[in-house]
Formats: C-alpha cells, structure tokens, sequence
C-alpha cells in the first residue's frame, strides 16, 4: 500500500534523525563528556534534545530570562518596540549629524 514516494520521505526522515544523532554524539565528545555519559551510551535520544542542554530550569543558559533576569525576551522586545517613531540613524548607529 505504500508508494514510492512514502518510502523517499520515510527514508529522508530516518536520515535526519540519525545525522541530528550524530552532531549531537560528536558535539558531546568534544566538549568532553566521556563514555558513560547518557548521551554517548544512549544516543538516539539526541533527536530532539541538545547535548549540551542540561535540562534545568534554573540555569543560566537553559532558563527562562523572564524568570531569572526579569526581562523581557528578544521576541517580546521586537514585539514591544516603536516602530511608529521614525529614527533618523545610520546602519552603524550614529546619527546623521555625528557623521
């Protein structure tokens, strides 16, 4: 029952789940975690998880930053700027008269 085209995105699909494995596995062995980690001695549940993501909600690079810094995150900051406001600014960030 199935075509030809559901056996391609199968075996696409099976492709890049076993390459996201294999970043992560050697992502996880440079930065030194050694054989008996969890992410070497288990690798496919490198899929849809980073290696170096501890998984702890109180970090400070795995946390929430409106949590732990009481900021707002870089989406909600695009979110809440003036774009109304016309700025009269260069690229480089320096108005027009300081050239």
């Amino acid at each position: 029952m199935s075509t030809e085209q559901d056996k391609l995105k199968n075996s696409k699909r099976r492709h890049a789940d076993e390459t996201a494995i294999n970043r992560q596995v050697k992502i996880a062995k440079e930065h030194g975690l050694t054989e008996q980690d969890r992410a070497i001695k288990e690798p496919h549940r490198m899929v849809k998880h980073h290696a170096m993501d501890c998984g702890q909600p109180g970090c400070v690079l795995c946390g929430n930053p409106r949590k732990l810094f009481n900021e707002l995150t870089t989406q909600e900051k695009r979110l809440f700027q003036d774009v109304e406001q016309q700025r009269e600014k260069h690229s480089n960030g320096l108005p027009k008269d300081q050239e």
